[in-house]
């Protein structure tokens, strides 16, 4: 990982076989990040997405192993548990053309990850919602 901070914004560049989430949540604790958005590109294997079944309260994941196109990762970042916290959405493009996306838990860099963030001076962290059964966004301190 190679890294720059100018202002509120840090570019981030990923290098093949880095872990995507981890690295990036790695980052986040070391540069101090309490919330804030990511967006990037580039190209991942190893990608392991999921759709959030909202009747079920489970995710169904499935794992694409080869390499795709990174063509759009937007998240938030917060706290969970005290800890650095990315909520990744991936759009992911296959060599025929076809897309597939949702939430990514994790991929591996196949080629290269470009990442900018954008430091919100807002803190936020997830808290169990009982009637989603997800950890949902919520802001700290004054409004």
């Amino acid at each position: 990982m190679d890294a720059r901070k100018k202002g509120n914004v840090h570019v981030l560049r990923l290098d093949r076989g880095e872990a995507v989430v981890a690295s990036i949540c790695d980052y986040l604790g070391r540069a101090g990040i309490l919330g804030g958005s990511i967006v990037g590109l580039g190209a991942v294997e190893a990608a392991e997405i999921g759709y959030f079944d909202p009747v079920r309260r489970v995710y169904d994941r499935t794992t694409i192993p080869d390499a795709r196109e990174l063509l759009s990762l937007v998240g938030t970042i917060s706290r969970l548990d005290g800890k650095p916290f990315v909520h990744p959405h991936v759009t992911l493009g296959a060599p025929d053309h076809s897309v597939s996306g949702g939430h990514l838990f994790e991929a591996r860099i196949a080629v290269t990850g470009e990442f900018v963030i954008h430091e919100a001076a807002i803190a936020s962290s997830r808290v169990l919602d009982e009637a989603t059964g997800l950890k949902l966004m919520r802001f700290e301190g004054e409004p």
